[in-house]
């Protein structure tokens, strides 16, 4: 009988290392910033934005040009400068609309690019996973909530940005 409780407990200790779990974490946020398509998504968003900020900068200098008219022309008549002074607020107010729109569809153009990049680098991440026989992967930001965990954890953010990025090139 002691015979079978020094087994039993020779294979629990012996046991226990075999079922340590192996923990990995991933920071999205910088496997989403620095992967190829993450950075074309950036560049993209921010030529657009450029561009767009050329076209408002001239809509703005007309403006200007039309509030200085007011300030330096006192030939205007009365009738005249409320006209002017009324063509300057409408212009100013579809300028700052025209602005909160574009925000509004740059954000939009954003958030589909980083979910549809969130969904492919979940694959990444699963397959990353399976292949470096990982049994739990934490974001990196929810694992900095974890104030104590016995087991190790490694980051392994560039093996995935690494295979998004190889599986982003064959398509």
């Amino acid at each position: 009988m002691r015979i079978l409780h020094f087994i039993f407990l020779f294979f629990f200790i012996a046991g226990s290392h075999a079922w340590a779990m192996k923990i990995g974490v991933v920071d999205l946020n910088r496997a989403l910033n620095e992967s190829e398509a993450g950075i074309r998504s950036k560049n993209v968003l921010e030529t657009k934005g450029r561009q767009k900020q050329q076209e408002f900068k001239l809509e703005e200098e007309e403006l200007r040009e039309l509030a200085e008219e007011l300030r330096s022309n006192p030939l205007l008549t009365p009738k005249a400068k409320e006209q002017k002074q009324q063509q300057l607020q409408q212009g100013q107010q579809a300028l700052r609309a025209k602005v909160q729109q574009f925000e509004q569809q740059l954000r939009g153009e954003e958030r589909r690019f980083t979910e549809e990049i969130f969904r492919e680098l979940k694959g990444a991440i699963r397959t990353v996973s399976i292949r470096d026989k990982y049994d739990l992967v934490l974001e990196k930001n929810a694992a900095q909530v974890i104030l104590y965990m016995k087991q190790e954890t490694t980051d392994f953010t560039q093996k995935v940005i690494d295979h998004y990025n190889s599986l982003k090139a064959n398509e």
